[in-house]
């Protein structure tokens, strides 16, 4: 009899849950809920209490945040990313040109950071299995970088373009970039990972559009304090100024970032030692994976075709361009941030949120066609109105994909997971600095336009599929 009480109470309890009843009959069911325990055997009523412990305790790991100051550790590491890979696009061709490369070769030496950026990813996942921890990782991946920035400076010195794109292999073997995702999905529960994901993309996006300001205000600096030799010019200036930084993000590694188990770290290659029944969903794998590729892509053939056509076409300075292109990756970011903020209120699919991002997308694409306008503001505004909303968009996308790829899998799969999602991003980013290089204004739209459209197929493909695993975390 008292178990068939038992029965009845739960039942209410969930009824008083669904219909919102006042908090004091709640408090009286489950008065009554725990007087009953008394009547049962131990062994149920201790089943009883288990049960509602383990209910609490997922609860309460659903929500899990990490550590602030560390959390704050590995955003500012997706910032720094962001900066290093663009501060020197504004004067790459110049730096390429004076030591004899062409245009391809300065294309080709942006994005041989994230290009080597995805054999950067298999090293440091290497260093971890090892049994380093995640601190001292991040520690020697800062070390590379701060070299790879010191050879970029130096280049010049050498009188070799070559030089040039050693040191960005360099910075892009050192860069580290899966690591700030990696941290965030094993610390953040799935309740808040979207949210936490937005904010690490928008400061990466952010980095975007700090690094031409930055780039800008050096090549200000440089000459107006008249220095202009081969150690120290507009063009090695942001090669010293990254060292530096990388420096500082040291220090602040050492003192505030809370390590992480070296257990909990380490983690197996994606696919092997796996159960079958915990091997990740292929279509929505390389859906996801496809996403994260394109979104990447489309951003930095953006930044490198914006800076091109700048200079080119409508022959401004290497200080307007990257003003420019600052300026459009600021309104990126900011609006990044606010879309972010409100999809992850109202809408709480992933693969929802990737049907409707990619579909905006496409749409978006209209101000990027070339409609043979001859003022060259009207084109630079037409132009800048198009790219905001077309990377806010495309960032949207990303964020949605990367938050989901954690979740398709089961949690032995997560950092494996994680880090496959970051060489993707990788790829995109040093594929779409080469696409840049080579695209005209005819061209540009129906590229970007066709990459989307693919991800809409995708998306659609993929949506049946894109659901969260029983077993994630």
């Amino acid at each position: 009899m008292a178990t068939v009480t038992v029965t009845t109470l739960e039942g209410s309890i969930v009824d008083d849950t669904n219909q919102g009843t006042p908090v004091s009959r709640n408090a009286s069911v489950v008065h009554s809920s725990v007087t009953s325990c008394h009547t049962m055997t131990p062994s149920l009523a201790g089943s009883f209490l288990a049960s509602r412990s383990r209910k609490a305790v997922s609860a309460e790991d659903e929500s899990r945040m990490p550590p602030t100051f560390s959390l704050a550790t590995v955003l500012w590491l997706s910032l720094l990313s962001g900066v290093n890979l663009v501060i020197v696009i504004p004067t790459a061709d110049d730096y390429v040109h004076r030591l004899g490369g062409d245009e391809l070769f300065g294309g080709l030496m942006i994005g041989a950071v994230p290009l080597l950026a995805m054999f950067g990813i298999g090293f440091n996942q290497l260093l971890l299995r090892q049994g380093l921890s995640l601190k001292t990782v991040l520690l020697l991946m800062s070390v590379g970088t701060v070299l790879g920035n010191v050879l970029y400076a130096v280049a010049g010195l050498t009188k070799s373009m070559w030089t040039l794109l050693a040191a960005r292999c360099v910075i892009g073997l050192c860069n580290g970039s899966n690591l700030s995702s990696m941290y965030i999905g094993l610390t953040v529960g799935m309740r808040r990972r979207s949210e936490v994901t937005f904010y690490f993309l928008a400061l990466n996006t952010l980095g975007y559009a700090l690094g031409p300001a930055l780039a800008a205000v050096l090549e200000v600096f440089v000459k107006s304090v008249h220095v202009n030799n081969l150690v120290l010019d507009s063009d090695t200036a942001p090669g010293w100024f990254m060292a530096i930084i990388y420096l500082l993000y040291m220090a602040q590694v050492l003192l505030v970032f809370e390590d992480l188990p070296a257990e909990l770290t380490g983690s197996e290659p994606l696919g092997t030692n796996v159960a079958t029944d915990e091997r990740p969903p292929m279509l929505a794998t390389c859906a996801a994976f496809w996403d994260l590729c394109m979104a990447s892509a489309v951003n930095t053939t953006a930044e490198v075709y914006v800076v091109k056509i700048g200079q080119r076409y409508w022959g401004w300075s290497i200080v307007t361009s990257a003003l420019f292109l600052a300026a459009l990756m600021l309104c990126a970011s900011i609006s990044s941030a606010v879309v972010g903020s409100l999809t992850t209120r109202f809408m709480t699919s992933d693969r929802t949120g990737l049907l409707v991002g990619s579909l905006l997308g496409c749409a978006a694409c209209a101000p990027l066609f070339h409609f043979d306008l001859h003022a060259v503001s009207a084109q630079a505004a037409l132009l800048g109105v198009g790219l905001v909303l077309v990377l806010s968009l495309v960032n949207l996308i990303r964020a949605f994909a990367l938050a989901a790829s954690s979740k398709i899998v089961p949690a032995s799969l997560k950092n494996s997971m994680n880090s496959w999602a970051t060489v993707f991003m990788t790829l995109g980013r040093g594929a779409g600095a080469i696409i840049g290089s080579v695209l005209s204004p005819l061209s540009f739209a129906p590229v970007v336009l066709g990459m989307l459209g693919v991800t809409v197929l995708a998306s659609v493909a993929s949506h049946s599929r894109m659901k969260p695993s029983d077993k994630a975390s």
